[in-house]
């Protein structure tokens, strides 16, 4: 069984005939109680965060739906993070982006679907909190094709000039151990498959090809789905709360705080830098 082969559609984000679709929803043609999303942009932009939210709500309220797979058809790469011109567009402007963001977290993470990240590419600052908002991890360990680059993930945020927030580095410490937030999250380090591996922050990642991983990833939550769904998800819902709760109350905190070191004269200059680089690749 091959989910990228056998997708049924069900729904696709609006897009015009010169701008594809950010994200996709299909269901597995084998299993349609599992759907997949997939990504087709590598940063994501205010539009593709309100469209995710949107979408995934949708997907919710489906009750044929057991389980998701959250993957991406970006060649070597799961998902770049946030696009570097949100972080540029005045106080206001991020804010309510940031905002946002938080609002792609929480449906993700307080789902009563079963989720799995399918994570075959670079997974940076964002890419690394959708991953950690599902409940397992997978990575592309050893890719056969040559021209694929070897995997990472991290959170890079002190990289590019701003703090990580408190709530995901809470997360993070939760999902490794706090001993591995301290040494790696105030030098913005970005970590190989492998490293990630050890530190726990990915579930498995011996996988050769996308194909392989998704197959495996489809299996996987088809298992974990034959749970009876109320017990199951109302088990999940009691394991979460007590982060979710604090995530929730803390909002206004959070989007002040990150607002204010954005707009901070080190990150400004930093991510002007970084988007220079990027204008600079793009033109080779």
């Amino acid at each position: 069984m091959t989910p990228m082969a056998n997708p049924i559609v069900i729904r696709f984000f609006s897009a015009s005939a010169d701008r594809p679709p950010s994200v996709t929803v299909t269901k597995d043609k084998d299993e349609p109680q599992i759907a997949i999303m997939t990504l087709h942009q590598s940063a994501f932009s205010h539009d593709t965060a309100k469209l995710l939210v949107k979408e995934w709500k949708v997907m919710e309220q489906d009750q044929s739906i057991r389980a998701v797979m959250l993957k991406s058809d970006l060649k070597s790469i799961f998902c770049a993070g946030i696009d570097f011109k949100e972080f540029l567009n005045g106080p206001e402007s991020f804010g309510n982006y940031w905002r946002t963001i938080r609002q792609v977290f929480d449906v993700i993470y307080s789902s009563r679907l079963n989720t799995a990240a399918s994570m075959h590419g670079h997974s940076l600052g964002l890419g690394c909190v959708l991953g950690m908002a599902c409940q397992d991890r997978f990575m592309l360990g050893s890719p056969s094709d040559p021209s694929i680059k070897p995997a990472t993930i991290g959170l890079n945020e002190v990289a590019v000039g701003v703090p990580v927030p408190h709530w995901l580095v809470e997360l993070f410490a939760s999902i490794t151990s706090r001993r591995h937030a301290e040494r790696l999250l105030p030098l913005g380090r970005i970590l190989s498959v492998k490293e990630a591996l050890s530190v726990g922050l990915v579930d498995k990642a011996d996988f050769e090809t996308q194909e392989e991983m998704d197959a495996f990833v489809i299996r996987y939550l088809v298992g974990r789905s034959k749970a009876p769904p109320v017990a199951q998800t109302e088990t999940m819902r009691m394991i979460r709360l007590n982060f979710l709760n604090a995530f929730r109350a803390s909002e206004e905190e959070d989007v002040q705080t990150i607002t204010k070191y954005v707009a901070q004269e080190e990150a400004q200059t930093i991510l002007k830098a970084q988007l220079a680089r990027l204008a600079n690749k793009s033109k080779k």
